[in-house]
């Protein structure tokens, strides 16, 4: 009874050492993906000098975000007053399609030209409110500058002490457990690590590869907003199978807003795109990495999407392909000659 009484307080509790713990679990994410590059720099660009390449993967990090901010914003402030100044001749055009409808086929129109006014009137409050509610969440993000101060902070000690972290954490596992056990344990962290790293270092390298695809045919065909379309489609490649096609929808709905015939267009580069990719480059740079077929890699989205969002979208294959991999070790192996 008396640690019913106490749960409260400890639920309290748990949630303000996660708070706290936050930023260190952004710096590790952080410092995992970031050291798949800082590895290859490292290799190929500086004789195996870490040093180096963390500093250039920071740069290449800081580069993108600051490439991706002068891009996206701009284009998406104007994709969105763009839409505001021409929604009044969208809504009288559909109505007046409504009413020559009406006249010449008989249809009655009515509850689609109300439906119809009442979906612009939402739109129009909505955009004419969108000023003060993104100063609100900028004010709100700018609470976050000292958490991803922390997170990045974080990332550059995990990075730096890497090897000799490393070296602390086998010490103390061979210290506290058997040596059997102990090694068992390493070996399962090591495919671990091999599953998590070959599987999101492949799905970054093939998210930048579809969207400069995407960005460099939306520009030969002259549609506009490649940049901001282009990236919405790389970042939403990250998460398989879905991701790709799940870009594709707001990317159509603002093109649909100028030309239809450029949303279709665009509807087509991304069909083109995603069946190069998925037959030919992404089997490439992927290979095996999780070893679990594709029926498998969509209950991993489902599973994984429905209990952690879209970060589970992401690490659900990788995770699933870990424990598909423990089972295959857990299993007997048949004696050689028998099928």
């Amino acid at each position: 009874l008396a640690a019913v009484w106490y749960l409260p307080a400890i639920a309290a509790a748990l949630r303000v050492l996660l708070g706290l713990a936050t930023p260190f679990a952004g710096g590790l994410a952080l410092a995992y993906v970031l050291d798949i590059p800082a590895r290859w720099f490292a290799i190929h660009l500086f004789g195996g000098r870490r040093g180096p390449g963390i500093l250039l993967a920071y740069l290449a990090l800081l580069g993108t975000v600051a490439a991706l901010v002068g891009l996206v914003v701009p284009q998406l402030v104007q994709s969105v007053g763009s839409f505001a100044a021409a929604l009044p001749g969208y809504l009288e055009n559909a109505q007046a399609l409504l009413e020559l409808v009406q006249a010449n086929y008989g249809v009655d129109t009515t509850s689609l030209s109300e439906l119809l006014l009442n979906s612009g009137s939402s739109v129009e409050s909505f955009l004419s409110g969108l000023a003060p509610q993104l100063a609100q969440a900028a004010m709100g993000a700018a609470g976050q500058v000292v958490n991803g101060f922390l997170a990045l902070a974080a990332s550059v000690y995990l990075l730096c002490g890497k090897a000799e972290l490393l070296h602390t954490a086998r010490l103390a596992l061979r210290t506290a457990l058997p040596p059997r056990t102990a090694g068992n344990v390493l070996g399962v962290f090591a495919m671990a690590n091999k599953t998590f790293s070959g599987y999101i270092g492949g799905q970054l390298v093939d998210a930048v590869l579809v969207g400069s695809e995407t960005f460099v045919l939306m520009l030969l065909f002259g549609i506009p907003y490649a940049p901001l379309i282009s990236v919405v489609v790389a970042v939403t490649n990250i998460v398989p199978m879905l991701g790709p096609y799940l870009g594709a929808v707001p990317g159509a709905a603002l093109l649909l807003s100028g030309q239809p015939v450029h949303a279709l267009e665009f509807l087509v580069i991304v069909l083109v795109v995603q069946q190069v990719d998925g037959n030919f480059i992404a089997p490439r740079i992927l290979g095996s990495a999780t070893g679990i077929s594709g029926l498998w890699v969509l209950a991993a989205i489902v599973v994984g999407g429905g209990l952690f969002g879209i970060p589970g979208m992401v690490i659900g294959v990788p995770v699933l392909g870990v424990a598909a991999n423990l089972a295959k070790a857990a299993l007997p192996r048949e004696p050689d000659g028998e099928k």
